[in-house]
């Protein structure tokens, strides 16, 4: 993805983007002073600047780093408070992104312990009280949904018995609730227009699709919705929001059940088109037997044979890729005798990837130290030298994780990018299939 989207603005940056009316106007203008660690600064890169306003692209401004060059200013125009992105062109944080408006001018030091998926913003952004709320805002976001996301999962944890569930289940609602009311709250409270559209957007559009899953009122929600304009009255975006969402309460539930069923049935369409290309399609995976694992060594290929595979891309930074862990290993446990589990890990850092394989117990375990021994093959995709992922994993052209296949006896695909839930259940259908046989 993050190629892509280089590549996408180096072609931006070479045909000029149309200047908007905005541009130009000396309030319009803001300032980032951007400061790279050394290890981060270590290879010549270049670091893009880049916003979609109105509709369309922006590249505001870039600039040069290496070893003698770890600082640098940007310049760009925004007519608004509004969301702006910065990428570097190969090392660093994937996507750094901040909330500025005119007159800005912010500081943000870019560490090497930054070298990776994200920028860990504490105490790493001045000179932009907007961009602050945003990072504290998703920071408690992102700490309340993983306290749900917890729960959830523990609920779909295997060997539960039905209290356990409902109990865990329960709690979990509970988590959800405080996570949706937070939202809420933030959205009638928040200053800064951009983050709170962000979080008004979410209320209105998930309470308008299903009422009866969140916990709070139509009241509370129209409350909210009426009180936007009222403290933001001169922000374009606000006013378009609002707009657009009123006219959809002029929608019938009638109607609006209408549209629903037929997006739902273009979608259907959709996947089960998908779902049979996978099912005839050959295995082009395949070479998975042929990859070395991450000591080096090669499976021995006998032991794949005649076996079902669950072959899963994930990284230690990935949250649902983490959720899954557990089920993987109970798979792995379960379905020693028919099921083999791949695990191909694309961390940026060895360290990290092979200290979360200890911690969540992906190695193999024998007779002599569980009393259900199972076998996980573990691979590591990323070169730490050339910084980029082997050739031959490159091939397999893998854009984002969880990213999974499940595969038959004979080699082909019959799942694609499924839970494991999912994976477990498809597979213990197909066993009691072959029984029966």
């Amino acid at each position: 993805m993050k190629k892509i989207a280089l590549v996408t603005l180096m072609a931006i940056e070479a045909i000029g983007v149309s200047a908007q009316k905005w541009v130009g106007v000396p309030e319009n203008r803001f300032a980032v002073t951007v400061k790279i660690d050394s290890a981060i600064a270590s290879e010549p890169q270049k670091m893009y600047m880049y916003s979609m306003i109105e509709r369309e692209m922006q590249l505001h401004d870039s600039i040069s780093f290496d070893s003698l060059h770890r600082e640098g200013t940007m310049h760009g125009y925004v007519p608004y408070e509004y969301n702006v992105n910065l990428m570097l062109q190969r090392r660093g944080p994937q996507c750094v992104p901040i909330v500025v408006k005119g007159g800005d001018s912010l500081t943000i030091h870019i560490g090497d312990e930054d070298d990776g998926f994200r920028l860990r913003y504490i105490d790493k952004v001045q000179g932009s009280p907007s961009t602050l709320e945003m990072v504290h805002y998703q920071c408690r976001y992102d700490s309340l949904r993983q306290v749900y996301l917890n729960q959830n999962n523990m609920s779909q944890l295997y060997n539960l018995s039905d209290a356990q569930c409902d109990s865990i289940r329960a709690i979990a609602k509970q988590e959800k609730d405080k996570l949706e009311r937070y939202i809420l709250d933030y959205a009638c409270t928040g200053k800064s227009p951009y983050s709170v559209i962000e979080a008004a957007g979410d209320v209105f559009y998930s309470f308008r699709r299903n009422p009866t899953l969140y916990p709070y009122t139509e009241k509370e929600v129209d409350d909210m919705m009426n009180s936007l304009l009222v403290r933001f009255p001169d922000y374009p975006p606000m006013k378009a929001f609002v707009n657009d969402s009123t006219m959809g309460t002029y929608m019938s539930a009638q109607s609006f059940e209408i549209w629903a069923g037929m997006q739902l049935r273009t979608y259907s369409e959709r996947f089960q088109k998908e779902e049979d290309k996978v099912k005839v399609r050959p295995l082009k995976v395949g070479d998975y037997m042929n990859l070395r694992l991450y000591n080096g060594a090669k499976p021995n290929v006998n032991e794949f044979r005649g076996k079902y595979v669950f072959v899963d891309f994930w990284a230690s930074w990935c949250q649902p890729c983490m959720a899954q862990m557990p089920n993987i290993r109970y798979a792995a446990q379960e379905f020693s005798d028919d099921l083999a589990v791949c695990l191909i890990g694309i961390d940026e850092n060895r360290k990290q990837w092979w200290s979360t394989v200890k911690e969540k117990d992906l190695r193999n375990k024998d007779a002599t130290q569980t009393d259900r021994p199972y076998k996980i093959y573990n691979y590591y995709a990323y070169d730490d030298k050339k910084r980029a992922m082997y050739p031959e994993y490159q091939a397999l052209d893998i854009q984002t994780i969880p990213h999974n296949y499940l595969v038959d006896r004979s080699g082909r695909i019959i799942a694609k990018n499924i839970s494991i839930t999912l994976a477990i259940d498809k597979l213990k259908t197909l066993l009691e299939k072959e029984k029966q046989q």
